[in-house]
């Protein structure tokens, strides 16, 4: 058993697949955030502002909720716990492109997006908590962003009609992702590949350990 525990604040398939990668097996326990309306609001003026706002407002959304409940699913754990809440935007030509959730946006996107260089950023927000009696007390914070440059290959429209049938790209932020079918059209990456699947595993190492937390705590070794 591992002496933290891990929650992962998101619902995303793939960032539970990182962590699970990676030794770690997390709590996932699903922010209740409204994206838009936090953006609307708030207004960044950057796609890295606004990764990092969206992913502090998932953390808070979380760590707010534990505060007043020690959740279900933590009990019997480790009284530390450690948050990870990301959030994920590529950035073409100076705008933010999210999921585009269909066909059409799909299509759309690639047609701008093939064979040029986009970065993909992801907000990343870790929060080191303690159990309390009634709740999880924030005991620390630590925030950063990571940007992955990609260039992607100069595909046909063909290909762009075939890859919206698989559906893959409608979920995804920039309507790509290099852990499915999109990886064949990523010709090469600058910088972490894990951070354009939605979360750095270095970043969040170097932001976990920031916080006094020792890295190798969060795997879950069972004996062999």
């Amino acid at each position: 058993m591992s002496t933290v525990t891990t929650v992962l604040a998101s619902s995303s398939p793939s960032r539970l697949s990182l962590l699970r990668q990676a030794g770690i097996e997390p709590v996932v326990i699903r922010p209740q955030v409204d994206e838009h309306a936090v953006v609307d609001e708030l207004s960044p003026q950057s796609v890295i502002d606004e990764v990092a706002l969206l992913a502090q407002t998932k953390a808070r959304a979380v760590t707010t909720a534990l505060a007043q409940d020690l959740h279900e699913n933590l009990v019997g754990t480790a009284d530390t716990c450690v948050l990870i809440a990301c959030d994920s935007l590529l950035e073409l030509n100076g705008e933010s492109v999210g999921k585009p959730g269909n066909a059409p946006a799909t299509a759309e996107v690639w047609k701008r997006l093939r064979g040029k260089s986009a970065v993909l950023h992801t907000g990343h927000s870790v929060a080191l908590l303690r159990r309390g009696r009634a709740g999880w007390d924030l005991i620390d914070q630590a925030d950063a962003v990571g940007s992955t440059t990609l260039h992607t290959a100069d595909i046909s429209d063909e290909e762009i009609a075939a890859y919206c049938k698989t559906g893959e790209p409608f979920h995804v932020a920039g309507a790509l992702t290099i852990d499915g079918y999109g990886a064949a059209f990523v010709e090469s990456l600058e910088g972490d590949h894990t951070n354009v699947i939605g979360l750095s595993i270095p970043l969040a190492r170097t932001l976990i350990t920031g916080l006094g937390i020792s890295w190798p705590d969060l795997w879950k070794i069972t004996s062999t």
